[in-house]
């Protein structure tokens, strides 16, 4: 029997009824205080002829309450700059600032929050950090870059809230966290997939045997999507379990429970923070609730928002859902699958076809002799449309060896997706990931 980390047990212990009750009341007030005090809000529902007297039942809420989008949010801050007229507060209540990043779409939301506001935030990601095993005293790396964005401050402040000895190591390069790591035994790591394979790497070409030189014992990851196989490789190397958490700066939010991020050839899931945020998996071409184990996107209201709150934002973001009770562990909150989250706006139409880049990622990345990798859609001279995946090799591998993976990447890639790529070696070095990772 797995012994469960709780962070807020009278809430993660409840029945999935009683919760339910609950989740329904924060719900009902988030909708009247964003009727109040959003003119964004407003505007959505004078359009859709409802007022938030005409929301009684969960009903009600999914199928008359409008989406808002990324456009509708940049529309706003156009109109009424720099915050929108969702602005919900004083400007002299604003308690921080931040932007999203704007790796996918154009432009950049702005958020704020109150104080109280920020606290429920950095409340929800130190969640995600017991759940992980992390814990008073350990001593920890946050590697992101302090900036305008959301993430670096947010992590760094659940650590300290937990009473973690955090080292921020976000400006330094990868052989200097190495140092960091090994020098003060730290015990703690948050990365992407892309650059804890960078980090373990690194690593070996120094000479350290992970397990054996580091002393690592809580591994979080986080953005990206891997194969099952990654999780595998990684463990073994670090000799670590790793959790594997779900979020976003419109405070999508949930982590993987103690079962970690696979078991077996099994994914874990991500336990959904619905006390925080109201997480619904709808099909973006009709809009309904998709169906246990279909895919579909992310849309999010946020409980605890009160100086910028929105009603159904629709995130892009392409999942596959699950009910709670597809998890052993008992919590009463919704699942995602850990490690295939990716981005609707991510999809790229190759010969008419459409290709999400996890699908591409998960035929070379595989491969034990692939370093890197970067994708280049073209129009050649012959008018053609061609699709090109180049190669950067692991040292030491010999040009044989090269030659008969590029063929069978080629060949896996036609087989799973119909599509014909030049697969070819890469003559220069390739970037690798310090944080996010765009290949294509």
């Amino acid at each position: 029997m797995v012994e469960r980390t709780y962070y807020k047990p009278e809430i993660e212990t409840m029945s999935r009824e009683h919760f339910l009750e609950f989740q329904w009341r924060e719900l009902q007030e988030q909708v009247k205080y964003t009727y109040a005090n959003s003119g964004l809000c407003r505007r959505q529902f004078k359009a859709a002829n409802i007022t938030p007297e005409d929301i009684k039942t969960r009903d009600d809420f999914t199928n008359r309450v409008p989406f808002t989008t990324k456009q509708d949010l940049l529309a706003d801050q156009e109109e009424d700059p720099p915050y929108g007229t969702r602005l919900a507060i004083r400007e002299n209540e604003i308690f921080t600032t931040y932007l999203t990043s704007g790796t996918s779409g154009k432009g950049e939301e702005v958020h704020v929050d109150t104080k109280e506001d920020w606290d429920a935030y950095v409340d929800a990601v130190a969640m995600i950090y017991t759940w992980s095993g992390w814990k008073r005293g350990d001593k920890v790396m946050n590697p992101l870059p302090l900036g305008i964005t959301v993430a670096a401050p947010l992590h760094y402040l659940a650590l300290v809230k937990l009473s973690c000895d955090v080292f921020n190591l976000g400006t330094y390069d990868t052989k200097t966290k190495l140092n960091f790591m090994k020098r003060f035994k730290l015990s703690g790591i948050f990365s992407t997939p892309a650059y804890l394979e960078t980090l373990t790497t690194e690593a070996e070409q120094l000479g350290l045997d992970p397990a054996r030189d580091l002393s690592v014992k809580n591994l979080l990851i986080a953005i990206q999507s891997y194969p099952v196989s990654f999780i595998h490789k990684m463990e073994e190397k670090w000799k670590v379990k790793i959790y594997d958490y779900y979020g976003s700066s419109q405070r999508a939010a949930g982590c993987t429970c103690e079962n970690g991020a696979a078991a077996g050839d099994q994914r874990g899931h991500y336990h959904l923070y619905e006390h925080f945020t109201l997480t619904e998996v709808i099909n973006p071409e009709t809009g309904r609730p998709v169906d246990p184990g279909e895919f579909g996107e992310v849309v999010v209201t946020p409980f605890n928002k009160k100086a910028s709150p929105y009603l159904r934002f629709k995130s892009a973001d392409k999942v596959r859902y699950f009910p709670h009770d597809a998890c052993d562990c008992g919590r009463p909150f919704s699942l995602l699958e850990a490690g295939t989250v990716t981005r609707y706006d991510d999809m790229m139409k190759i010969k008419g076809v459409n290709i999400w880049p996890d699908t591409i990622d998960e035929i070379v990345l595989i491969k034990k002799e692939a370093s890197e990798y970067q994708g280049r859609l073209y129009i050649s001279d012959d008018k053609k449309e061609r699709a090109e995946v180049s190669m950067e090799f692991k040292a030491g591998i010999l040009p044989e060896a090269k030659q008969r993976l590029l063929v069978e990447i080629s060949n896996e890639l036609r087989d799973a997706t119909g599509i014909g790529f030049i697969v070819k070696e890469a003559t220069d070095a390739l970037p690798h990931a310090v944080f996010k990772v765009r290949r294509w």
